[in-house]
Parts: structure tokens; C-alpha cells; sequence
């Protein structure tokens, strides 16, 4: 092989590289750090005990029993749960449905939701502060226009408290409050 045809092999060698480093796949994505610090401990079941306030009676409480499957979903991009609530004096039995995951361009966690009992809302959170994720909701509750807000507060790797609250002409009504204890 003569030296220009050794030069010409190395020179379309040395083009050739940046090609096939483009063949290459990118890295792999990895989910928010804000989303993993939000569902940190929360995937499996968890059960539920507390009180809700009395729509037919106001200003007495009626004790609530719920169970929830949280897990972790699209390789950590998404966590879905799957929440039961067990008939009371004040409510039929009822499932919901829940996806959460984080929105990069409004960086902020997003909630979307569905219950048997014809509600459906969408939130936003900043995420996980000092052990408590503040979900700001809106969306329809039992056929009505809502504004709720959801606080999650983490007691332990294995115990949380949900506080549910509702807009009521511009101040903030508790509706309910659960302990949750995973199995």
C-alpha cells in the first residue's frame, strides 16, 4: 500500500468517527430529582384511618378507613396509586385513580385524577419541603366546580398524614384527614 493510500485509509478513519459516535444512543434519561425526593418510601400498600367532615351534617366529623397501592411507573418517570375509601354514614364506597409526575418546562410536580364518584382534578406541587408536599388542586368534586388543596406530610419512611382541604369562599375548609401506615 503506497503512503497516499495509507493517508487516504487513516483520513477516512478520522472522518468516519464522529459518525459512528453519532450512531451511539444518547444516555439514558434519568426521572426528576424532585419527583424522586416527592415518592421517596411512598411505592406499595398503605392503610388509612381518619376523619371527614360531615356534608349532611356540618361541623361533625365521620370516620373514614381507606387503603392505598402507590408504585412507581414508566422506569421512575411516573408514580400511579390506586385508592379505595371504605363506605361511612356520610359517603358510598369509592375508588380513585391517581398519576403524578414532573413537568421540566413549569418545574413542578403535576397531579391528574379520577374517582368513582364523578370527580377528576388536576394539581401542581414544588415539591418536597421539609417533609411535606403541598398539592395545589382544581377540578370538579361530585359534579361541582373545586379548588382543593392536599397536604402530605411524611412522619417516617412508613407513616404519613394526608390533609384535604377545599376552597370555601376564599378561605381554606379541612375536609378530611387520614394516617396512613404502610404495610
Amino acid at each position: 500500500m503506497t503512503q497516499f493510500a495509507r493517508r487516504a485509509v487513516l483520513v477516512a478513519v478520522a472522518l468516519s468517527l464522529p459518525a459512528l459516535a453519532e450512531d451511539q444512543a444518547p444516555p439514558k434519561p434519568k426521572p426528576a430529582q424532585a419527583l424522586t425526593d416527592a415518592f421517596k418510601d411512598f411505592t406499595g400498600t398503605w392503610a388509612c384511618t381518619g376523619s371527614m367532615d360531615n356534608p349532611q351534617k356540618p361541623g361533625t366529623q365521620v370516620p373514614t378507613k381507606s387503603e392505598m397501592k402507590l408504585s412507581s411507573e414508566v422506569d421512575g418517570f411516573a408514580y400511579s396509586g390506586h385508592f379505595k375509601g371504605e363506605k361511612n354514614v356520610a359517603m358510598p364506597a369509592f375508588k380513585a385513580h391517581m398519576q403524578w409526575t414532573y413537568d421540566p418546562t413549569k418545574q413542578k410536580l403535576v397531579e391528574f385524577g379520577v374517582d368513582s364518584l364523578g370527580s377528576v382534578w388536576m394539581g401542581t406541587s414544588d415539591g418536597l419541603k421539609d417533609n411535606v408536599v403541598v398539592w395545589a388542586e382544581e377540578g370538579a368534586m361530585m359534579g361541582q366546580p373545586a379548588k382543593t388543596r392536599t397536604t402530605v406530610t411524611r412522619k417516617s419512611p412508613t407513616q404519613i398524614t394526608v390533609v384535604t382541604e377545599i376552597e370555601n369562599k376564599g378561605a381554606w375548609q379541612k375536609l378530611g384527614e387520614d394516617h396512613c401506615k404502610k404495610h
